[in-house]
């Protein structure tokens, strides 16, 4: 593995001004992942909850641990480029030399054997995953076959989106950002504004083909006479996550919607690749309204918090959980979280 010279700058550190709101609340971006949580949610997540207490509350769990490694070796065996954290703590994309199919899925099943469940429940699922996860492997390399690998083949590049690149799609005071899982791929197309006519912004090289990888693993079943638990095999879904199709649109407006992304479901029982021809969200019309619903979300956000921006940080958020909803009885947003952060956030709400 070689580093290059090209280093992405932190999207945390914009040369542009920050809003003062943005500046008191130690924020200066949004991702496709905080669009997925509710308002109250998110809210509690990015901006009470400071960096090092997310990675100390909100802990992973099986799946999430054997995602990751799915993707580390469908990404080690494939790449020719993956963007890492330098010593810098910068992201710079490194040359890869590519691993064989045994040797990187060995280590990262030794890896993910390595993860420390976080209870009883979350044991059963990594004992469980821990088998399934060479044939997840397996249909994802036959997954990226069918969609037909084409080099350069660059992975985790991080995606910066500003009013400069969308144009009238954006209208946020802060850059939305993502990485993605692969490119495929290299064109040059250049840059057109709205109607057709010829843009002088800067524009990338684009890439042939934008691919998102997600996983799904077996459920927890009942528990058996002997005291074991019992599993229910998941196969791919009938129709695409609309929180993943939020994601797509992302990385389809970086390119400003000229190159196709392909959603790929990966479980034990096969695969499922989503595109333009079966998925109505992959079209670029489907793209354009779910980018532009993200934004919606975002620059509602903004605005609640920018009608207290004259105030204190804790001000700013105490103005915010007065026009927020909490949806405590959401499904799964305020899932495992620990007692007594879930009773901060209802102490906060309860003043109000």
């Amino acid at each position: 593995m070689q580093e290059t010279n090209k280093v992405l700058e932190d999207p945390l550190k914009e040369k542009n001004v920050l809003p003062l709101f943005a500046q008191k609340l130690s924020i200066n971006h949004f991702s496709p992942t905080q669009f997925s949580y509710p308002d109250a949610s998110w809210l509690f997540r990015y901006l009470v909850l400071n960096q090092e207490q997310r990675r100390k509350y909100l802990l992973p769990n099986s799946a999430m641990k054997a995602g990751i490694a799915v993707g580390n070796v469908l990404q080690n065996c494939l790449a020719d480029t993956i963007w890492k954290l330098n010593s810098a703590r910068k992201l710079s994309p490194v040359k890869w030399t590519k691993l064989k199919k045994e040797e990187s899925l060995q280590e990262e099943l030794e890896k993910f054997k390595d993860y420390e469940p976080q209870d009883e429940k979350d044991r059963s699922k990594h004992i469980k995953f821990i088998e399934e996860l060479p044939t997840v492997v397996f249909n994802g390399f036959k997954a990226l076959e069918e969609i037909g690998v084409a080099t350069p083949v660059i992975c985790e590049e991080q995606i910066s989106i500003t009013n400069d690149r969308t144009g009238n799609f954006f209208s946020c005071s802060l850059p939305v950002v993502g990485r993605t899982d692969f490119i495929f791929g290299n064109t040059s197309v250049p840059g057109e504004e709205p109607g057709g006519q010829s843009s002088h912004r800067h524009l990338p090289s684009f890439p042939e083909k934008v691919i998102e990888i997600k996983t799904k693993w077996s459920k927890l079943g009942k528990v058996k006479k002997n005291g074991e638990r019992s599993f229910i095999r998941t196969s791919p879904p009938a129709t695409p996550s609309f929180n993943h199709l939020i994601q797509c649109a992302c990385y389809a407006a970086y390119y400003d919607f000229k190159v196709p992304v392909y959603l790929v479901y990966l479980t034990e029982n096969g695969y499922k690749v989503f595109t333009s021809n079966n998925a109505a969200g992959l079209t670029v019309e489907g793209l354009k309204n779910n980018f532009q619903i993200m934004m919606n979300v975002f620059r509602r956000r903004e605005k609640i918090l920018a009608a207290n921006e004259d105030k204190s940080k804790e001000e700013i958020i105490k103005g915010a959980i007065e026009l927020i909803d909490p949806m405590f009885d959401h499904p799964w947003c305020w899932l495992n979280m620990p007692d007594e952060i879930l009773r901060e956030a209802k102490e906060m709400w309860s003043m109000h």
